[in-house]
C-alpha cells in the first residue's frame, strides 16, 4: 500500500464486501463517526488524520493505520485504561501463553459480535470455552479457566452425548449442570475423572431432563434410577 488515501479506499471496499452492499461515502463517514468532507480529503491524499480522528480510524479499521502513516502506535495507556491493565497483567506471563490467550481472545471476538452479545457473564463462558481448546486438557484447563476469570468451576461426564436445540435456555441448563456437578464432586471430595467421580457428574446432568444421544464412550453403565440426593 503507497499512500494512506489508497489504505482508506481499500478499507472502504472491504467494508462494503462485508455487507454485500453498496453503500455510499456519506455511510462510511458515519460509520466511522467523522465528517464526510474530512473523509473525501483523506482518500484524495491531501491530508492526514490526527489526534482524535485517528483514534477513531484505528478502533474502526484497526491499529495498522498508524504503520500505515509510519507513526508509532500509541501505548496501551493511550488506548484504553482497561486494555492497559491486561497488558500488565499479562506482561509477566511466558511469551507461550501471551500467545495462547492472544489467539483466544482473537477467535472468540467475532463470536462474540456476531451474535451481538453484551451479558458480561456469557462473555466470560465464551471465553473460558475458547481458552480451553488452547491448554493440555491434562492440565484441567476447566478450573484453570474458572480461576483465572472468576466463574464457577465446572465439570462434564467424559464420553456422553447429549443431544439438544442450542437455544440459549438449553445451554443455560447445560452450564448450570455443570456447575452443580463440580460442586457436588467438591463436597464428595471425590475426583472428576474417577468412575465414582464420572458417575456423580452424568446423575446431575441427567435430572436436568437433557436426553443422551450415546454413552458408548463410558466405562461404566448408566445408573438405572438416579440419585435422590442434592
Amino acid at each position: 500500500m503507497n499512500t494512506f488515501g489508497e489504505w482508506l479506499r481499500r478499507k472502504y471496499l472491504e467494508w462494503q464486501l462485508a455487507d454485500n452492499k453498496l453503500k455510499s461515502i456519506v455511510q462510511f463517514a458515519e460509520y466511522l463517526e467523522v465528517s464526510q468532507p474530512s473523509l473525501s480529503e483523506w482518500m484524495a491524499g491531501k491530508y492526514i488524520p490526527k489526534g482524535r480522528r485517528l483514534a477513531l480510524l484505528a478502533e474502526k479499521l484497526g491499529y495498522e493505520v498508524y504503520d500505515v502513516l509510519q507513526i508509532p502506535r500509541p501505548t496501551s495507556v493511550e488506548v484504553n485504561a482497561h486494555l492497559a491493565n491486561l497488558v500488565r497483567a499479562a506482561s509477566n506471563l511466558p511469551t507461550d501463553a501471551q500467545d495462547r490467550i492472544t489467539a483466544a481472545l482473537q477467535r472468540m471476538t467475532p463470536l462474540i459480535l456476531n451474535q451481538n452479545i453484551t451479558d458480561s457473564e456469557q462473555i466470560l463462558w465464551y471465553f473460558a470455552d475458547v481458552l480451553r481448546d488452547q491448554l493440555d486438557p491434562t492440565v484441567k484447563p476447566e478450573k484453570m479457566a474458572a480461576e483465572l476469570l472468576g466463574i464457577p468451576p465446572t465439570a462434564y461426564p467424559v464420553g456422553v452425548i447429549f443431544q439438544f436445540e442450542r437455544t440459549p435456555e438449553n445451554i443455560r441448563r447445560s452450564k448450570e449442570a455443570a456447575i452443580q456437578a463440580a460442586k457436588k464432586l467438591e463436597e464428595l471430595g471425590l475426583d472428576e475423572d474417577s468412575e465414582e467421580g464420572q458417575k456423580v457428574i452424568l446423575d446431575v446432568f441427567l435430572q436436568t431432563g437433557l436426553p443422551v444421544l450415546d454413552t458408548s464412550g463410558m466405562n461404566f453403565d448408566v445408573p438405572d434410577e438416579l440419585s435422590e440426593t442434592e
